[in-house]
């Protein structure tokens, strides 16, 4: 059944049987579990397609396929697993051409890892609402389930707060409600938002308006909070204000990575990055409180790790990073790191901002190595898209990644290949299918929505090349080093 090998990400299990069948010229289904908006139109008479909400898919997420010559049937355990199935569905669909030859097969299929990220950079490049929304719909075709905003940064402020001047000179930052409306909307998709506040360093943007607030330089350049009590002010209006706009559940990522220690004397003898955690960790607790919401926090793991005080160990997600093919050893060290530690964890992927193709054997390393170690604490894994909003060009950071965090071990002998040549001459074919097929992903839709194309805060690659997307962009002096007109 060749429309299978075709398929991404790939089914963990396909059980194809020898009776075949003209793939259906029309289907009726009606269900009112998910949300299957107008992706097949429905007709009388035509091929049958079941839901069933059943025992027979039993791990969270997963689904099973039936498809018969006398119809289709996806059974899962949860909401979530009919989706996935009906995804895989509508890919099968769209990929097979009239007439084409189906078999009747059984596909038992599941993720490996509880949750799929993608992170957008809001903090060094652009997202409007519309992008935003774009984009959830393109990772739930791509069975991802969370997409991490990383606010804020040093260079620009993509979202404004009632009550604070941060972001009001960027003229793309979105409001609380967006992000509200933005919540709701990805629900609807099985995709969570997981919204990032950094609360120590890279707050270039933020101090810009208030330098009372700036204790001095962040690790490379930029800006580090002081740490004090009007900064913890500050931070719990902003969370306050994010957190009243999230679900039930919801996980707040905190940052704190590359930052520089400058402890304000309002602050007791000897605080250390060590109680600033625990004292976010409270924050988090009391806010949720206040707002009858159950919050998580995230933070990064940055280049040492981060310490967390031993009580609270367990509660707080660990986020190690590694973007580099190259530093496989990184990677490994962290995945025996954090595999024996108490910290529940996600694994960083994805690109950085040196990496001008795209980016994606890292994402692979991170899958595969921690899908065949059968890490118990680890959560997920995190594919980061740093510094741009260019997706249409690295697509296949994306792409690719997301097939090998839902399976690392498909089967196509082109998944282990090395040699990046060998590699894209497989997955190229493969992600402009997926592009054809699904409009959302067209490279010219996702320009359509792009206000400007953003690099690392300054326009690119357009009339207004190597210019500040807001005036607060060249104060951040992160770029002093980089020269974006020579590019």
């Amino acid at each position: 059944m060749d429309v299978l090998n075709r398929l991404w990400p790939m089914p963990q299990h396909a059980e194809v049987l020898e009776e075949s069948f003209s793939k259906p010229e029309r289907f009726c289904y009606h269900t009112d579990l998910i949300d299957t908006g107008d992706d097949l139109e429905s007709f009388e008479g035509g091929c049958p397609i079941e839901f069933h909400l059943d025992g027979q898919a039993e791990k969270a997420e997963g689904y099973l396929l039936e498809i018969k010559r006398s119809g289709v049937a996806i059974h899962a355990a949860d909401r979530a697993g009919l989706f996935y199935g009906w995804q895989t569905l509508v890919q099968m669909i769209r990929y097979s051409a009239a007439g084409e030859l189906w078999n009747c097969a059984r596909i038992t299929d599941y993720p490996a890892f509880r949750k799929r990220c993608f992170m957008a950079d809001m903090g060094r490049s652009v997202f409007t609402l519309p992008m935003l929304k774009q984009l959830v719909r393109i990772l739930a075709r791509l069975k991802m389930n969370q997409l991490h905003l990383h606010l804020y940064d040093d260079e620009l402020c993509g979202i404004r707060f009632a009550g604070l001047p941060f972001g009001t000179e960027n003229p793309c930052a979105i409001s609380i409600a967006e992000l509200g409306e933005l919540v709701r909307f990805a629900a609807r998709f099985h995709v969570e938002i997981v919204p990032e506040l950094e609360g120590w360093g890279h707050v270039g943007s933020l101090v810009a308006h208030r330098p009372d607030l700036r204790g001095g330089e962040g690790l490379y350049d930029g800006s580090s909070f002081l740490i004090g009590e009007p900064m913890f002010e500050v931070m719990r209006d902003m969370i306050t204000q994010v957190v009243e706009v999230m679900p039930a559940q919801a996980q707040i990522h905190l940052g704190l990575d590359e930052a520089l220690w400058f402890c304000g004397p309002d602050m007791p003898e000897g605080f250390n990055p060590e109680q600033l955690v625990g004292r976010y960790y409270r924050m988090l607790r009391e806010v949720g409180a206040a707002t009858s919401r159950e919050l998580s926090m995230r933070i990064w793991g940055d280049h040492a790790g981060r310490p967390i005080p031993s009580e609270i160990s367990s509660k707080i997600i660990v986020e190690p990073w590694c973007y580099w093919n190259a530093l496989r050893s990184h990677m490994d060290f962290s995945l025996g790191r954090y595999a024996a530690g108490p910290s529940p964890w996600m694994a960083g992927a994805g690109q950085s901002m040196g990496q001008y193709r795209g980016a994606y054997h890292a994402t692979r390393y991170w899958a595969t190595r921690a899908a065949a170690l059968e890490i118990a604490n680890l959560e997920g894994i995190n594919i980061t898209f740093w510094g741009r909003n260019d997706l249409e060009n690295h697509f296949i950071t994306l792409f690719v990644g997301a097939g090998f965090i839902w399976n690392p071990t498909p089967p196509l002998e082109v998944a282990k290949e090395q040699e990046y040549e060998n590699f894209e001459r497989k997955f190229y074919p493969m992600q402009i299918l997926f592009q054809h097929k699904f409009r959302e992903a067209w490279p010219e839709a996702l320009r359509k929505l792009r206000p400007a194309t953003v690099y690392h805060g300054h326009h690119f690659l357009d009339g207004r090349h190597g210019e500040p997307f807001t005036p607060l962009v060249p104060l951040a002096g992160t770029a002093k080093q980089h020269n974006f007109l020579a590019e």
